[in-house]
């Protein structure tokens, strides 16, 4: 047999996904078609459960691939459909299948010859080098995905930050909650949408609820921390009052909305980057207010942001009686954070 190069596999890989009943139905399972999924006894460890088994057909992050609830045979075998193929071969064939047999089954249901793949990736190719010449660097851009999917996707909002203290309304605002879907990244975990001004997804991070369960955050593959924490909320009032409030954290950033102040974005730390800088300068802010933390490390970090945003704001520096805001109370905020900046925002 001849060995598929990695090319070839995903060519194949792509035609999984797209013709997945003609592959049920020639691996002879017998299936139930759900909304989002798939669901069938295991052929893979051969179990009799009618929906211990499944393959996604919808969800960010797990759209195409599968799952055995009760024997995890995808961790024996990987969870791609390509993965699934061969686990359910080799249960077939009392064997362990390699994934080019794996591959090369499939083409042959596809009737798909090595020259038709190399064809299929030698158009692919030619499609990128035009784009080269029109774009000079080729990126690869977020999928688009709209804000009413990623609401769909996950339970808003979030109980576990109900019990901290924020409001139904203010975490439906910001579109926290939590992820219920299992042998997923963000399982266990609240996921937090990322939008740029406009509403464009970027990416999440995911906020552990469980001690056990490590690290406490995690961030969407490829995620960047190239926009503004909350900017597609805060902009217009931004606007209006000329001032913004620049925080670490996008819990802070809830605490400062939920307070009555709207013109808040956070930088996903202590640091600002290049390209949140530029946005601070088209947000049409004059007055900038650094509410880093309040230790050491903190002031540091406002001295910093300072010195990298140079002259093109006036800078405010509030006393507060926390590390940070977000462990302040709506009562607090209001007593001390209110009269320390009364008269700086001119909201029309």
């Amino acid at each position: 047999m001849k060995t598929l190069t990695k090319n070839q596999i995903s060519q194949i890989c792509e035609n999984l996904f797209e013709r997945l009943p003609e592959m049920l139905r020639a691996l002879d399972i017998d299936y139930v078609e759900h909304p989002n999924r798939y669901a069938f006894a295991c052929p893979v460890h051969g179990g009799d459960n009618p929906e211990a088994c499944c393959i996604f057909t919808d969800g960010l992050t797990s759209k195409g691939n599968w799952s055995c609830w009760t024997q995890h045979c995808e961790e024996d075998f990987t969870s791609s459909l390509l993965g699934f193929v061969r686990g359910t071969l080799s249960h077939q064939r009392s064997r362990k299948v390699s994934l080019n047999e794996a591959a090369a089954w499939c083409a042959n249901l596809f009737n798909m010859s090595i020259e038709d793949l190399d064809n299929i990736e030698e158009q692919k190719q030619r499609r990128l080098n035009v784009l080269d010449i029109f774009n000079k660097k080729i990126e690869r851009a977020t999928p688009s995905i709209s804000r009413e999917e990623i609401r769909s996707k996950i339970n808003i909002p979030s109980n576990y930050y109900i019990g901290r203290g924020f409001t139904r309304e203010t975490l439906d605002i910001f579109d926290i909650g939590e992820c219920s879907a299992k042998k997923q990244p963000m399982s266990g975990r609240v996921v937090v949408p990322v939008y740029d001004e406009h509403y464009n997804y970027v990416g999440c991070v995911g906020r552990s609820t469980n001690e056990s369960l490590q690290p406490k955050w995690l961030h969407s593959k490829g995620f960047k921390k190239s926009v503004l924490y909350g900017l597609n909320i805060a902009s217009e009032h931004i606007r209006k009052s000329k001032s913004v409030i620049l925080v670490e954290g996008q819990g802070d950033v809830w605490k400062m909305h939920q307070a009555g102040l709207k013109n808040c974005v956070g930088i996903f730390g202590s640091s600002i980057n290049d390209d949140q800088l530029l946005l601070l300068e088209q947000s049409g802010a004059l007055n900038l207010v650094i509410l880093t933390d309040s230790d050491d490390a903190g002031e540091k970090a406002c001295q910093q942001i300072v010195k990298k945003c140079g002259r093109r704001f006036n800078y405010h520096r509030p006393e507060i009686s926390t590390k940070d805001v977000g462990d302040m109370s709506i009562e607090q905020i209001k007593q001390e954070l209110y009269p320390q900046l009364k008269g700086l925002f001119n909201e029309e």
